[in-house]
């Protein structure tokens, strides 16, 4: 099960981003390479040479010898039937790590601990990555009886409340593909299985504002999820409690939804202190 965070698109505070778009023709060849990374990263799907060179206002040639630097790299990805690019495995992965060793780390764990403490049970923070959900970062409850799942773990999105919550406010694009592009296995009696249903859940989180996993990926554990959402109202990420049924059921999880969406909020305002942060 491979791990692709989808890294939640950002702009700078004084606008550098889309500088380097704007000036690629006139750039030095490393950031005419970073320009088109960029541009492939923002089409927020797949996009064809002549798109890039347009935008980019760079010769064919040069967006194409470019194109196929970052390509061998892993950082860029060509469909071979449509020949669209998409951002390859290695900038994935490097925008994950990215995330987990930014500065803004340590303020972002203690908020989890002190939310895990609160609630009693465990927490963590996700993001969608291709099919699955990865964890930015967990806290795990002191109770004997856990799900001791590291950050960096994936879990399916289908059956679990960060995953749902996450392809319920993804691009239509993207739900639309994840909902077509798979089956959907079932790890217990409770799992979603048919787009149909997953299809009407995603609605219905859509409707309500948060996420549950009710059984569905671990028999006898339930989650909710809230999303995290940046200061434009994007949701760049899950925020979700997870714990043994018979201890935390939902209707539990349920009277602590203010202090999910608190701590949601503020995990929002440290996403984009960081990723502002990147222009300088």
């Amino acid at each position: 099960m491979g791990c692709r965070p989808l890294i939640g698109r950002t702009e700078s505070r004084n606008g550098m981003n889309r500088s380097i778009q704007r000036n690629a023709s006139q750039a030095s060849p490393v950031l005419k390479a970073v320009a088109l990374l960029e541009a492939v990263v923002r089409a927020g799907g797949p996009v064809s040479l002549a798109d890039l060179s347009s935008k980019l206002a760079l010769p064919k040639p040069t967006a194409h010898r470019l194109a196929r630097l970052l390509e061998k790299a892993g950082l860029l990805q060509k469909n071979p039937l449509t020949r669209r690019y998409l951002v390859g495995s290695a900038f994935l992965d490097l925008g994950l790590h990215a995330l987990m060793s930014a500065p803004a780390n340590l303020h972002r764990r203690r908020l989890l601990e002190r939310l895990s403490e609160k609630l009693g049970e465990t927490v963590n923070l996700g993001v969608l990555s291709g099919d699955v959900v990865i964890y930015l970062d967990r806290v795990e409850a002191s109770w004997p009886l856990r799900m001791d799942f590291k950050p960096g773990s994936c879990v399916p999105f289908h059956c679990t409340a960060n995953g749902k919550l996450l392809a319920a406010w993804a691009r239509p694009a993207l739900r639309e593909r994840l909902l077509r592009s798979q089956t959907f296995p079932a790890y217990t009696p409770h799992t979603l299985v048919t787009r149909a249903a997953l299809l009407a859940e995603l609605s219905e989180i859509r409707r309500r504002g948060y996420s549950e996993d009710n059984e569905e990926f671990l028999a006898g554990v339930c989650c909710l999820a809230v999303p995290v959402r940046d200061r434009r109202g994007a949701v760049v990420a899950g925020l979700a409690v997870s714990a043994p049924s018979a201890r935390f059921n939902l209707e539990r999880a349920r009277a602590h939804l203010s202090d999910l969406l608190a701590v949601a909020e503020e995990l929002g305002t440290e996403f984009e202190a960081h990723h502002e942060g990147d222009g300088g």
